[in-house]
């Protein structure tokens, strides 16, 4: 296979895909109720639209860049960087986002998602708490407005005191 059809031809697939995606998300069928909401179907459609630029800028990068521009080209030198490997990180990581699906329907998605984050930062190798505690918070808030104000999608709100935490979160946001 030539050098060139060899570094584009993984994102020329996930374009193909894109535009086969895109197809089938058009015949997505949601009645909104004539508001002002936007449909669940401009989701799938705009995440699609986003891999498919991605896709064509990857692509094109290639293709001027050649192996320079590709993720896991050649080193500088000439020869085969040697890969870093982080098993045990790696392990955390599958773990922590298995105990983050196993565990949202329970505490509640403000609660897993700051959880999760304040994990999934340390195990990988940020050991400033102060840090990890502003970014895991701030992080699950924004998430938070964003699927609960910006796309109107309800959320796990947990049991017991994580319920009543979250309806108070959501109040303080001012969604009803």
């Amino acid at each position: 296979m030539p050098k060139t059809l060899r570094l584009v031809l993984p994102h020329g697939l996930m374009l193909v895909a894109s535009v086969l995606l895109y197809w089938a998300a058009t015949r997505i069928d949601a009645d909104t109720g004539g508001g002002h909401r936007i449909g669940p179907d401009a989701w799938p459609r705009a995440i699609i639209v986003f891999m498919g630029l991605l896709c064509a800028w990857e692509i094109t990068k290639r293709l001027v860049l050649g192996s320079r521009g590709a993720a896991g080209g050649e080193a500088a030198a000439g020869a085969q960087a040697e890969p870093i490997t982080h098993r045990g990180r790696l392990a955390a990581g599958i773990a922590i986002v298995f105990a983050y699906v196993l565990t949202v329907p329970w505490i509640g998605f403000f609660v897993a998602t700051l959880l999760f984050l304040a994990a999934f930062t340390w195990f990988g190798g940020l050991r400033r708490p102060v840090l990890v505690a502003i970014t895991s918070v701030a992080g699950s808030l924004v998430l938070v407005v964003m699927f609960m104000r910006v796309a109107y999608i309800s959320l796990p709100l947990g049991e017991g005191p994580f319920k009543a935490l979250s309806i108070a979160l959501l109040a303080a946001i001012g969604v009803t």
